[in-house]
């Protein structure tokens, strides 16, 4: 056995020391990705939300130039103005018209974010005022899912 000769003291971490440290660690790790993940995800929403808060604000000039409502998201300004694709992908988020009819409009801003949750689907319409969250737990993170799953 190797014997520290007298006058030097031992210096280091015994496993145990080191044991409870990566625990501690383990710990923090878990419960801070997940709040992180989900924190940027609702940046992300938030992101999306205004896009189509200004699709919104655009269809309505839309309507007063033309007397009607724009059937593709890329006739508005903001995401084109060439009217010709029906869908747009523009940061994280695919924006489209679903429908149009007369004096009413309904446009998206969908997203599949993790495999087992639903798809994150934002909403805007003529008789809205701002965007609605269609499925609220499609944003959540799990750790355990992810782990398991």
């Amino acid at each position: 056995m190797f014997k520290i000769p007298r006058g030097i003291e031992a210096k280091g971490f015994s496993l145990v020391e080191l044991m409870v440290t990566v625990a501690i660690m383990a710990i923090l790790a878990a419960v801070a990705v997940p709040a992180y993940i989900n924190h940027v995800n609702r940046v992300k929403q938030s992101e999306a939300a205004s896009y189509l808060m200004t699709a919104r604000l655009e269809q309505e000039e839309f309507f007063a130039d033309n007397n009607r409502y724009a059937s593709t998201i890329t006739c508005l300004p903001s995401f084109g103005g060439a009217c010709g694709t029906q869908k747009v992908h523009l940061k994280y988020y695919t924006f489209f018209v679903e429908n149009v009819s007369g004096n009413y409009y309904r446009m998206a801003a969908t997203r599949k974010i993790f495999d087992y949750a639903a798809t994150d689907k934002l909403i805007v319409s003529a008789s809205t005022e701002s965007p609605q969250v269609l499925n609220e737990e499609a944003l959540g993170f799990s750790l355990f899912k992810l782990l398991f799953d």
